[in-house]
């Protein structure tokens, strides 16, 4: 079954990356995985849905003491994600949103087919959200199994 999420007026579906593409997936992000794991957690948690929901402009404008201070562990979270994929080439960070966008779903229409984003209204705000859940939802538990991995051969080795 698929987990559905709300960001904004829209309820997605987050499908599973194939395993073939979860390799490609893992691959390319496995230089940021230090820093996916807060995000994650975070995502889990809910917040991130939160950020969207206070940032919409529209509410802003009606309510201009938004009281953001309950989400500074997912900014502290978002800042070294966002700089690790700064820092990734354009090919695989273009490779990583194709990829996990097209098994994410807006009602029974795909997001992504191939290389085309199928919803012209969809900015990084809802497409940062869906590819962090799609990650989480496909490859949470082998990113946890490295981190743990990583984590008992550091302990070892002191």
């Amino acid at each position: 079954m698929n987990e559905i999420i709300l960001i904004g007026d829209h309820e997605y579906s987050i499908g599973r990356l194939n395993a073939l593409d979860q390799f490609h997936v893992s691959r390319k992000i496995a230089p940021i995985i230090p820093t996916l794991m807060p995000i994650i957690t975070e995502v889990a948690k809910g917040d991130l849905a939160k950020v969207i929901e206070s940032l919409d402009v529209d509410e802003a404008k009606e309510n201009q003491n938004n009281d953001l201070s309950g989400l500074q562990p997912l900014a502290q979270a978002l800042e070294p994600f966002m700089e690790a994929f700064a820092k990734m080439p354009e090919d695989d960070v273009n490779y990583i949103i194709h990829k996990c966008l097209a098994v994410t779903k807006r009602g029974s229409a795909v997001v992504c087919r191939g290389q085309s984003i199928m919803f012209d209204d969809l900015d990084m705000g809802q497409i940062l959200p869906l590819v962090i859940a799609v990650i989480r939802v496909s490859m949470a538990n082998f990113i946890q199994g490295l981190l743990m991995k990583a984590s008992s051969i550091q302990t070892q080795s002191t």
